[in-house]
């Protein structure tokens, strides 16, 4: 089979990642393992603000346009139609951009990856963001989109206009082995020390935006530890979104009993999921919802939305509650705290179901679609 000229746009791989970039990062790793075509990541690296060969730290040939930033590059060629293959100096027989929106005048076949429709979906819980006209663009002219649930293609369908049969679904993947080792008990003890987590904690891990319905996750919490007296403390970690400070008012308004730790180092995450008695991700839409894997992988229960792509993640190894419904996760905690066998058997079911989602796969899946297109 011949190999292809492939080029890879990286752009949110680099700097603080969240579920995005660690997709890219990951699927891009699993591409260069395989050895199956010519990759080239492409990045714009104003004035080399980042180290992008350190952060992107696996054997592929990376092209930076450090004369432009991210806002120029954009004007350039949605608005001015630059060609991209200038801008890059790449002529590649496939250009896959994972960022919802393609530039214009691409000489070349063109993937498009689409995460979700959020911005359409629940537009009331998003910031500023790209007009519709581009996402639509987007997903017309590329000559394939891939996204990441069965959930997620519906509703590019229904909301994009796109025929079906041009959306191929690539499931993100999880590294098993590392979410599921053992963690030192020293080790422990300095990530509790260092952000200043309680001694038993019900967790949420993911942007604090209201998509994410972090308003919801505190007021069930609260009506929790009325019911039952309990101790239990709620650690709300990750990074500021969109629309945040009314979940910060309610935070402060709470903070005897609730724990903020602000952006999470990677290497950190893991120790926080396996010190939790429960992970909690009740968000009102998602294109995947990785967090559940991984807290699965880590052996802690899960409480989950029924809605959009969760139940798919999901499957039967997790709690799925109506998210717009505290009461329903007020008794989702009591059920997995107050029966340690029930308890033990999310944690077993969960564990099964994080094993299904491996990078390997998803990189071969990606791989057949660069060999048919």
């Amino acid at each position: 089979m011949k190999r292809k000229k492939i080029s890879l746009e990286i752009q949110w791989a680099v700097g603080p990642k969240t579920g995005v970039g660690w997709y890219i990062f990951n699927i891009v790793k699993g591409l260069v393992q395989n050895n199956k075509n010519d990759y080239t990541a492409e990045f714009i690296n104003f004035m080399n603000r980042h180290n992008v060969k350190e952060q992107i730290n696996y054997d592929i040939k990376i092209k930076q346009n450090k004369m432009l930033t991210y806002t120029m590059y954009n004007f350039l060629t949605k608005k001015m139609n630059i060609s991209h293959n200038l801008i890059f100096g790449t002529k590649s027989d496939i250009y896959h951009f994972f960022n919802f929106t393609i530039p214009k005048n691409i000489k070349g076949k063109v993937i498009n990856t689409i995460y979700d429709t959020v911005f359409i979906s629940a537009p009331e819980t998003m910031g500023d963001r790209k007009t519709l006209k581009e996402y639509k663009y987007g997903a017309q002219k590329s000559d394939l989109i891939i996204t990441i649930s069965e959930s997620a293609k519906k509703d590019i369908v229904d909301h994009l206009k796109v025929p079906k049969e041009k959306i191929k679904i690539i499931y993100p993947g999880i590294d098993f082995e590392k979410y599921s080792r053992e963690i030192e008990e020293n080790k422990l003890r300095k990530i509790r020390e260092k952000y200043k987590l309680p001694k038993k904690y019900i967790l949420y891990l993911g942007t604090i935006e209201p998509r994410k319905n972090i308003v919801r996750i505190i007021n069930s919490f609260l009506e929790y530890r009325n019911l039952i007296k309990s101790d239990i403390k709620l650690v709300i970690a990750g990074g500021k979104g969109w629309k945040y400070e009314k979940i910060m008012k309610l935070v402060e308004q709470n903070e005897e009993n609730i724990v903020l730790t602000g952006y999470i180092e990677e290497e950190d995450k893991i120790s926080l999921y396996k010190m939790a008695e429960i992970f909690v991700f009740p968000s009102l839409y998602e294109g995947f919802g990785m967090p559940v894997l991984e807290a699965m992988a880590c052996g802690v229960p899960v409480i989950t939305s029924n809605v959009s792509s969760l139940p798919e993640v999901a499957g039967k190894a997790a709690i799925l509650v109506n998210p717009l419904k505290v009461e329903e996760m007020t008794d989702a905690y009591s059920k997995i705290l107050s029966n340690e066998e029930f308890r033990k058997k999310m944690i077993e079911e969960g564990i099964e179901q994080s094993k299904k989602f491996q990078w390997k796969e998803s990189a071969r899946k990606l791989e057949k679609i660069y060999e048919e297109l």
